[in-house]
Order: structure tokens, then sequence, then C-alpha cells
């Protein structure tokens, strides 16, 4: 199930935003392998496509009909950046792995990794 950049970064985001969620409905299944060799990949560095078709795979066994693949471009959509005057600055993936960004809010501190914690990075909109 290899894929664009695009849709594989996607699909780390969507990760990264329900990680939890998915450690639930694995563990509901009894397997969370296919989740942490993902995360593992992800820490090290490398490729993620494969551990990323894998999660998705378990969980279309498991019953859930769209997986990271498909659940990833529908809340992409729907969190898509609207033409309102958006902010200067947003905060992305720390290890630029997934699509994952963030606001600003206002004197709160900078949102974090999911998957390690690390700072996510506040960068000036072209």
């Amino acid at each position: 199930m290899a894929g664009s950049a695009e849709r594989v970064s996607t699909a780390v985001a969507y990760v990264c935003e329900n990680l939890p969620d998915l450690r639930d409905q694995l563990g509901h299944l009894g397997d969370r392998a296919p989740l942490d060799r993902l995360l593992t990949a992800i820490r090290d560095g490398r490729d993620v496509t494969r551990p990323l078709d894998d999660l998705h795979e378990a969980l279309l066994a498991g019953g859930d009909v769209l997986g990271v693949y498909g659940a990833s471009s529908r809340s992409a959509r729907l969190a898509g950046i609207t033409a309102a005057a958006p902010p200067e600055t947003l905060y992305v993936c720390p290890h630029r792995r997934c699509a994952r960004y963030r606001w600003p809010e206002a004197g709160a501190p900078a949102p974090t990794c999911a998957i390690d914690d690390s700072p996510m990075l506040l960068e000036r909109l072209p």
C-alpha cells in the first residue's frame, strides 16, 4: 500500500493526533505490535511506509473501516487551513515526518510531539 510522501505524512499525523485511541483500539484487539513498530521507525528516523501499511491493515482487520489512510485523508480535509487571515506562524512536526500542525495560542506552551514529547517547531508561513 505504498503511497505518496504526502499520503504517508498525513497518515502519520493522524496517528500522532489519535495515539491514545489507537493504543486502546489495538489493545482491545490484543496486539499493539503494529503501532509499536511504527513508533519505533519514526523515533529511529527510518522509512515508515511498511510499518504504517501494517498498522493500517491491522486496524482494517480489527473492524476499523478507515484505517490510518482513510481516516487521515478525511481529517486532513476537515482540518484544512482556511482563507481567513491565518497567523504568520504555526507549530509543525519536530521531526518533519508528519503533516501535523498547531496554531500558536497566546500564553500556551509549545505543543509537543505525541510520539516522543519533543517540542514542536515554530515556523513562519511563506
